[in-house]
This record gives C-alpha cells, structure tokens and sequence, in this order.
C-alpha cells in the first residue's frame, strides 16, 4: 500500500479504536470510521499483537494481509480502518482467511449510511 493509504499514527490507531464502530471475526476485529469528504480515499492501518508469535511470524501474517486487501480493496470512500490480526490467525490457510476477511470487509460496507 501507497504511505498515503496507510494509518500511520499511534493517536490515529487509538481515535479509530475508541470512537469508530467494530466487526468482529474468529481472526481480524475491524475497526473504522467515516472521515472528512475532502479525505477522498480510504486509509487502512494493520495491528498485530505479540501474542501472534516471534516477529518474523507476525512480519509474515501482516504481508498477506496487505496482500489480500492489494487484491480486493477500492480505496474510494472517505473512511480510515483498522484491521487487527488476532491469534488464531493460520498463516498456513491463506484461502480461508482471505475469504473471512473479504466476508468481514463486504459486512463493512453494508453498515456504511
């Protein structure tokens, strides 16, 4: 993803965790929030805990996350997201997890005004 489509800042993580709505799936919560008209695109940050394993695990689970979102995702809406990888995230089942993430995203935007 472009630096530009990306939550970088630790405040931003937290303002979309606090004040945005959730959907919650056995491996992703998704947290978002609608952002100013003038945004123009959607911006997605990643979160993973060290509760996934040792940092080359965790490095890997983030790269097929932004792997399925490169295939899937339309950054036109004005929203921020954030996706957060739990656990039992199986690095080993990307087919799998790529369709729960995709089911969670399309959840997404049927809560959307």
């Amino acid at each position: 993803m472009k630096r530009e489509l990306r939550v970088k800042k630790h405040q931003e993580f937290d303002r979309i965790i606090r004040g945005g709505k959730k959907i919650k799936s056995p491996h992703y919560s998704i947290y978002f929030e609608l952002a100013s008209p003038d945004q123009g695109f959607t911006r997605i940050g990643l979160a993973i805990s060290k509760a996934n394993g040792h940092a080359v695990t965790r490095v890997r689970e983030k790269r097929q996350v932004r792997a399925m979102l490169a295939k899937r995702c339309e950054h036109t809406l004005p929203m921020n997201i954030i996706i957060v990888i739990r656990p039992s995230f199986n690095e080993k089942d990307y087919h799998a997890n790529e369709a729960e993430l995709n089911a969670s995203l399309d959840k997404l935007k049927d809560l959307l005004p």
